[in-house]
């Protein structure tokens, strides 16, 4: 991964949640079409990931209740 890259990711990570997720999904609009294949990934891989999902749905879902 380039310097480039590397410096995108922890400008993300230093970002309130409720910007993480409008990025989130404005990168996922824009790469939409792009050509990707991941290969094969470690069923570690997938449970971290699912992990991750459920913490943030979980936590957005708990920020929508304190309204």
């Amino acid at each position: 991964m380039s310097k480039q890259a590397l410096d995108l990711l922890d400008a993300f990570d230093s970002l309130p949640a409720g910007d993480k997720q409008t990025i989130a999904v404005e990168i996922l609009r824009r790469t939409r079409d792009l050509p990707f294949d991941s290969g094969p990934l470690a069923d570690e891989e997938i449970g971290e990931a699912g992990k991750a999902l459920f913490g943030f749905l979980d936590q957005d879902d708990n920020a929508a209740r304190a309204r």
